[in-house]
């Protein structure tokens, strides 16, 4: 008799220890399908973040395009810059009292230009007729000077100022680059199409305002004013 009750016990127990082990193993693939489920939940919504990222540049891409037609041209702007033209050494002495001239801040302007009239045209004179930079005084507009040919030969786009000036035959398409100024950075500056009473059809106006960052010059006025009112305080 006691060898049978040792015999149930031990087999009583074998049975215990095998569905224990049985448990474990089935716990241990629930977790695993569930983090393989988290897993393939979170690659699904990385996914679908990246494609709205893209989608959103995309759309910057496209609204931040700046094209116009008119009457000489077509103008699709690719670029916008501002360069800061040196003062020229002057042979003659300066007059006592009297200030140096100091650097020229210009704004430049890359574009492709499709010359759609019946005769050959360069870039800048279509630009001219077609188109204007203006700077938005107080008192009203102020029209910047064409100064593309002010540019010195070790531009870095020379050869893009250089198409500026060249005859482009009806038709043809050509990348050029214009400079405007005298600029003033802290006064908003736009490219604005011009009025043509006189076109055939009425076409779409153009009002663009190109952003403009602060000389070196005009940060460290203000900088020097800012120190001059602290020290009065």
């Amino acid at each position: 008799m006691s060898l049978r009750k040792y015999l149930l016990a031990g087999g009583l127990s074998t049975v215990l220890l095998l569905g224990a082990c049985n448990e474990n193993g089935d716990s241990e693939e629930e977790s695993t399908e569930e983090e393989t489920v988290e897993g393939e939940d979170s690659e699904e919504a990385s996914t679908e973040e990246e494609a709205t990222e893209n989608e959103s540049t995309d759309d910057s891409t496209e609204s931040d395009e700046v094209s116009f037609s008119g009457e000489y041209g077509d103008y699709n702007m690719t670029e916008f810059g501002q360069y800061t033209m040196e003062a020229e050494p002057s042979e003659e002495e300066t007059e006592e009292g009297a200030e140096e001239a100091g650097p020229t801040e210009l704004v430049t302007i890359e574009f492709e230009f499709t010359n759609n009239s019946d005769v050959a045209t360069s870039p800048q004179e279509a630009f001219g007729l077609d188109l204007a930079v203006r700077q938005m005084m107080e008192g009203g507009a102020t029209t910047l000077e064409n100064m593309t040919m002010d540019l010195p030969e070790d531009f870095e786009k020379s050869a893009e100022v250089d198409a500026s000036s060249e005859m482009i035959e009806s038709g043809e398409t050509v990348t050029a680059v214009v400079a405007y100024g005298p600029v003033d950075p802290e006064v908003e500056t736009v490219l604005q199409s011009r009025e043509n009473p006189m076109a055939d059809e009425e076409v779409e106006p153009l009002d663009y305002t190109i952003e403009m960052e602060a000389s070196e010059g005009a940060e460290e006025e203000t900088t020097e004013e800012d120190t001059m009112e602290d020290s009065e305080e």
